[in-house]
């Protein structure tokens, strides 16, 4: 009984010492440290993705096709030579008005039906008849200026070939199936571009479309031309089509405005777009569509620009330069595709 009473006066105590240390230990009117607020770093600029206006070139935009055009810019026709009429003599006989005299230094080059050309026979027997030209006495055959000039084999078998090639024959197969050496079917290949592009720029002009798409493939076709790749090259590798091949095409009426082959250079798409300007009518300025090539975006704007002042933003200090800037009605989109595993997704 008297162990437990001592027990309990000790821990009274105990707890009366423990009190009176807290008691003096604790902070009582002492002012409070001070505390510094921390200082929030500033909130970091997220970029605006509200495009800015183009600002505009301070000069025109290089077009090589565009310059040299300019510097071999065709006369004006004059006025066509006299018709001459023959009245002594039989009458001819062989039509020849579709024709006319390939001599540029003759006055009558370039104009048909005036009377001036008449026909001479088969010389040799051979297939082609002769023609003369009674003005500057100069003879040619009725096949100059075309594909068939200089060929000494049957037409069929050069329209044969010409056609296998344009179904996807290949030119050793080509040539087998033909038995001609495989350098004469690339040539007559070369020669049929030549002359299907010539009478393309002819037929079509003042063109007006609402959409052009442009794009690029694969090609060796212009290295050989160049002399670039030999012929032999040039048949093995064509499959692989190590070059590019620009093109123009209408999506709505399917015309394929234009074709090139090239780098993939601003140089060169300059010229694809000069050549299908060259088509368009002078009015015309469709929507663009091409893939995410950047250099498109510079070769529209030479061709579809204007020189703009802007205006002052002081009263003193020189005036700012003159911008060259896309027209109004130019509209321009690029179509960028996005893969992912493979695939293309939207």
């Amino acid at each position: 009984m008297g162990h437990d009473l001592f027990f309990h006066a000790l821990m009274l105590l105990g707890l009366l010492w423990l009190y009176m240390l807290l008691y003096w230990v604790w902070p009582r009117g002492r002012p409070a440290p001070c505390q510094t607020i921390p200082t929030l770093a500033p909130p970091l600029t997220q970029r605006s993705k509200v495009p800015k206006p183009f600002p505009g070139f301070t000069h025109t935009p290089l077009c090589d096709a565009c310059t040299h055009a300019t510097e071999t810019r065709p006369q004006a026709p004059l006025a066509p030579p006299p018709l001459l009429t023959y009245t002594r003599g039989r009458r001819r006989q062989v039509d020849t008005q579709p024709h006319f005299c390939p001599d540029q230094a003759c006055t009558y080059y370039g104009w048909v039906g005036r009377g001036n050309i008449r026909a001479n026979g088969h010389p040799g027997r051979g297939p082609w008849r002769q023609l003369q030209c009674t003005v500057c006495h100069r003879y040619f055959q009725e096949t100059d200026g075309t594909l068939l000039h200089g060929k000494h084999v049957p037409l069929e078998m050069l329209v044969g070939v010409v056609g296998a090639l344009a179904e996807g024959l290949g030119i050793r197969a080509t040539a087998r199936v033909f038995e001609v050496d495989p350098n004469t079917v690339l040539q007559w290949l070369v020669e049929t571009a030549d002359h299907v592009a010539a009478f393309s720029r002819h037929i079509l002009h003042d063109v007006c479309v609402t959409q052009v798409q442009l794009d690029e493939l694969y090609t060796l076709l212009s290295a050989v031309k160049a002399g670039e790749a030999s012929k032999g090259e040039a048949i093995q590798a064509l499959p692989r089509s190590p070059h590019w091949i620009w093109g123009a095409i209408d999506p709505v009426t399917k015309l394929l405005l234009t074709i090139d082959v090239g780098d993939r250079t601003l140089a060169m798409a300059q010229c694809v777009v000069h050549q299908v300007v060259q088509v368009l009518a002078p009015d015309c300025v469709p929507l663009f569509v091409t893939d995410g090539f950047k250099e498109y975006a510079t070769a529209l704007l030479t061709h579809f620009g204007h020189w703009v002042q802007p205006p002052r933003w002081q009263a003193t200090g020189p005036a700012p330069k003159p911008r060259w800037v896309p027209l109004p009605e130019l509209h321009y989109a690029q179509v960028v595709k996005q893969y992912r595993r493979r695939r293309l997704v939207p």
